[in-house]
């Protein structure tokens, strides 16, 4: 069988050192990548070999945070030999850990760039998918992030199962099952990306939304899985699980704030006066705060390691509305407290707010919360746009 043979022969000669089949595959995905990153850039309005600076510096900060994940969420019964942390030949990637590193290296470059980052990884996702849908065979040829053990014959088949030749057995092919699922992926980013209802930020949630969920899917099913440990003690918990909770509720913001205005408009419709919405919001996101909070604190108390893991998300995403206490706080100190209408209010630098009531001519001011505006700012490039000659060689193309 192709396994069997790829196990005794896992890698090739080149000039006398050995190059592994699961390199070649890993950087054959990274190349793809890259070239459809050029590609979307180029009709973006950017510069299609802004691509190759992105690379240079995306690329060795992923793996370094790849390599730094594993490190860090060592397997169940295993310590890390931090000794060879940089023997990268051992193996030992986290795809989770290269996704936030690259992240976040990514984000440094558009802004030294002054390139609008949601545009930008807009144009990175769909490489980043199929890139991983091809990495995952490096897997294959390794025999690892395998499943739970197969011993009914009726399903000792590939592409169900792989057989592991160190365990001597049959056991669920978990990377082919996510190699599928971020090939599926990939065909959905690049329908999102040609849609006419496009909008910057779509596929950077897609990717938070779905990969999420299909990780933390396929990850139940590992049984080969990187644990949270707190010291010496393993919780128990699957860190790439908590990872994709973390990404889905990530995607799930940056959608509603790309819709913010449209939500937002619908919400206000549902009320007769500015008064009454904002103390009925009040009172919601008041009572949402308690429900989350006592439902993660009683998570907290009971329950296995998923279900500390439901308590954690449940206190993150309390702080949305937390948030949003405060801003509707704000928003209550511009209502007139003569006739209860909605000010005209001016901000300024410092933060101080002057508001005139049209409707009686009353006039007062007060000290909004700054840090809250900070915090949530929109701090992106203006977005860029085809020029018209590209325009025009794509519509001939049409």
């Amino acid at each position: 069988m192709i396994e069997n043979m790829l196990a005794f022969n896992p890698s090739i000669k080149i000039f006398g050192i050995d190059v592994y089949y699961y390199a070649i595959i890993i950087v054959s995905g990274m190349a793809v990548a890259i070239w459809l990153f050029s590609r979307f850039l180029k009709k973006k309005g950017y510069d299609p070999y802004d691509a190759v600076d992105y690379a240079l510096w995306i690329i060795p900060f992923a793996i370094l945070g790849a390599r730094l994940y594993f490190f860090l969420f060592p397997y169940d019964g295993t310590q890390s030999d931090w000794s060879r942390f940089w023997n990268f030949r051992d193996g030992g990637l986290g795809i989770y850990g290269g996704v936030i590193a690259g992240y976040i290296a990514g984000w440094i470059v558009a802004r030294v760039k002054k390139h609008n980052f949601f545009q930008v990884m807009d144009c990175i996702v769909p490489g980043l998918l199929i890139a991983q849908c091809i990495g995952r065979w490096g897997n294959f040829v390794n025999q690892e992030a395998y499943g739970n053990l197969i011993t009914d014959p009726n399903w000792q088949f590939f592409p169900f199962a792989v057989f592991i030749d160190a365990k001597g057995a049959w056991y669920q092919a978990t990377f082919f099952y996510e190699s599928f699922c971020t090939g599926i992926g990939f065909i959905i980013s690049l329908f999102l990306l040609k849609s006419k209802n496009y909008k910057t930020g779509w596929l950077a949630s897609f990717y938070g939304i779905y990969y999420g969920i299909v990780r933390y899917t396929i990850e139940a099913l590992r049984s080969d899985s990187l644990y949270l440990w707190i010291g010496g003690y393993n919780t128990g918990i699957k860190i790439s699980q908590a990872v994709a909770v973390f990404t889905i509720l990530f995607g799930l913001y940056r959608l509603l704030y790309t819709y913010r205005k449209e939500l937002y408009q619908k919400y206000v419709s549902l009320f007769s006066n500015d008064k009454k919405r904002i103390s009925v919001t009040f009172v919601l996101l008041s009572a949402l705060i308690v429900v989350l909070v006592g439902g993660g604190i009683a998570c907290s108390v009971l329950g296995d390691a998923n279900v500390h893991l439901a308590g954690a998300t449940m206190f993150l995403v309390a702080l949305l509305p937390f948030f949003g206490l405060f801003a509707t706080y704000d928003e209550s100190k511009t209502i007139c407290k003569k006739c209860n209408e909605k000010a005209k209010c001016e901000t300024s630098e410092d933060g101080t707010v002057t508001c005139l009531c049209e409707k009686c001519n009353e006039k007062w001011s007060f000290k909004q919360n700054t840090w809250l505006y900070r915090l949530f700012k929109d701090r992106q490039f203006p977005e860029r746009k085809p020029s018209e000659k590209l325009i025009r060689a794509e519509e001939q193309k049409e």
